[in-house]
């Protein structure tokens, strides 16, 4: 099988910056920042990890959605269906208020302990999706 391993290793370059990102929200307290920017992470790490196997243009934006089908690839990101679960609750009501009940906005919403989850789970993502590009040849 040809692999495309440029184009996966640019978007894991993405995804591993957009980790940094996640952590220095989190230790900078703005903790729905970071739960977004964990999400974002993974969804870069799941898109690059497909990418590699030669599917382009790849348009899903649920992570749960995202490891089932990196799954087909490596069936230990089975194992990570429910991180993808919990990661895809930060995708929209971390950024926009009218996700939220009234009078609630997002960068109060979200906690420390919520952070915490969101980076430790996208962590565990994208080590899996890092191991799986870069061992291929």
């Amino acid at each position: 099988m040809q692999l495309n391993k440029e184009e996966a290793l640019r978007w894991l370059e993405q995804a591993e910056h957009n980790f940094e990102v996640a952590k220095n929200n989190l230790s900078s307290t703005f903790y729905s920042d970071a739960c977004f920017m964990a999400e974002q992470t993974s969804q870069v790490a799941l898109k690059a990890l497909i990418i590699f196997y030669k599917k382009r243009n790849v348009w899903e934006h649920s992570i749960q959605e995202l490891v089932r089908i990196s799954s087909e690839y490596d069936k230990r990101f089975e194992d990570l269906v429910e991180a993808g679960k919990i990661l895809d609750r930060y995708y929209i009501p971390t950024r926009y208020p009218d996700a939220l009940a009234t009078p609630a906005v997002p960068y109060k919403t979200y906690s420390e302990r919520d952070a915490r989850e969101a980076v430790a789970l996208t962590e565990s993502i994208l080590q899996l999706a890092k191991e799986v590009i870069r061992r291929e040849k």
